[in-house]
């Protein structure tokens, strides 16, 4: 007797911002798994991860990320408010729930997908002897390894390297986009708190699957992805604004070493952006003092 095919069905969210849907890299990737799973293709003699479902978050002032022609299993939200990734997760966490879906792949736009990507995800989850709450792909930029990464006791995030043990969750945490999560147990974090909004969402998420002593997996696939706050020269006052907030907040929850190292981590960055952009030296001391007179 022939056996059935045994899929897992695999919502993704994608968060879009100020880009048409052609600019955006990961959408051949996507739209080619749309058409095959609504096809059936070649899926019967497949297991592992099925793409059901897409999610467009645009979070643009004016919507530009829409598909020109409907497309089975895409669903397009635009949020002019501009929601973040926070927003988008949300999101995705109860689409996934009321469609009865257990994985949520994320992504933003600037991450290439490789072929492959899901087969690879998908070994992994077979080989796995315990049911992980994420499955993480080694992260580049350029050649630089930028995810999965470990925190330090001063809350420096430091990139792994391929011969390090890849079981190391006590310390582990990584970047959003690429990565799988098991989308009971990410709804179960649900809210994300108000002071995050786009920066620092995904190493809050992974510190919470930390103190939960929750399993991920870092699996063998390689993705491309542009890290735009590492462009200082293309920051902009409001990116730099969530920034400060959500790593104000973040290393707030690491312990004491982390809140005393902070001072001189933000004055060596003052330092650095009165080299480079001085507007934005000049936004980070308001906004530090800002911060100072809260605590009054």
């Amino acid at each position: 007797m022939q056996t059935e095919p045994t899929f897992i069905r695999l919502l993704t969210v994608i968060v879009v911002y100020e880009r048409d849907l052609d600019e955006v890299h990961a959408w051949p990737f996507l739209l080619h798994g749309l058409i095959t799973s609504a096809d059936g293709g070649d899926a019967a003699e497949k297991h592992g991860f099925l793409l059901d479902k897409v999610l467009i978050y645009d979070n643009s002032p004016k919507a530009r990320a829409k598909p020109k022609e409907h497309l089975p299993g895409c669903i397009y939200v635009h949020d002019a408010s501009n929601g973040g990734t926070a927003a988008a997760y949300s999101r995705a966490c109860s689409i996934a729930h009321e469609a009865g879906i257990n994985w949520l792949l994320m992504l933003d736009q600037d991450t290439f997908l490789p072929c492959g990507f899901l087969e690879a995800a998908s070994i992994a989850l077979a080989r796995s002897t315990f049911r992980p709450c994420a499955l993480l792909p080694w992260v580049f930029q350029g050649t630089s390894i930028v995810s999965p990464a470990r925190i330090t006791g001063v809350g420096t995030i430091l990139p792994l390297q391929h011969e390090v043990p890849l079981h190391m969750t006590s310390e582990l945490t990584a970047i959003s986009s690429g990565s799988l999560f098991y989308a009971p147990t990410l709804s179960s974090l649900m809210p994300i708190p108000g002071d995050l909004w786009l920066d620092f969402v995904d190493h809050w998420i992974f510190w919470q699957l930390r103190i939960r002593t929750l399993p991920v997996v870092v699996f063998d696939a390689s993705l491309q992805h542009s890290l735009s706050v590492t462009n200082v020269e293309s920051l902009n006052l409001r990116r730099l604004t969530s920034i400060l907030n959500g790593e104000a907040f973040f290393l707030a929850l690491l312990g004491t070493k982390a809140r005393l190292v902070y001072p001189f981590r933000l004055a060596a960055r003052v330092l650095r952006y009165a080299c480079i952009r001085p507007d934005l030296a000049k936004h980070t001391i308001v906004w530090i003092v800002h911060r100072m007179k809260g605590r009054k």
